[in-house]
């Protein structure tokens, strides 16, 4: 169970439009065991697929979440995957 008070950590990634794109993002996560309390996806035209995915920062820190954007930037199907770092005052 999630803490009511921890701050949410995000993933944002620009991927192409292909059917598999989502899934493989996903699994750079699966192999860490950590489910997303979030995952919201949107087409961009027809080629991409941006894609936000929000993390509980009690089961995985701000350090493994830019590892994890370093190795989906490594996916030939991305464009580019930022980490989206929580308000200083969200933290506190």
């Amino acid at each position: 169970m999630s803490r009511p008070d921890a701050a949410a950590l995000r993933l944002k990634a620009i991927v192409e439009a292909d059917p598999g794109a989502l899934i493989r993002l996903l699994q750079l996560f699966q192999i860490r065991n950590v489910t997303p309390l979030h995952v919201r996806a949107r087409r961009l035209g027809c080629e991409f697929i941006e894609a936000e995915i929000e993390f509980n920062d009690a089961e995985m820190t701000i350090d493994i979440l830019r590892l994890v954007a370093a190795k989906a930037q490594e996916l030939p199907i991305t464009l580019a995957a930022v980490v989206l770092e929580p308000a200083a005052g969200a933290a506190a």
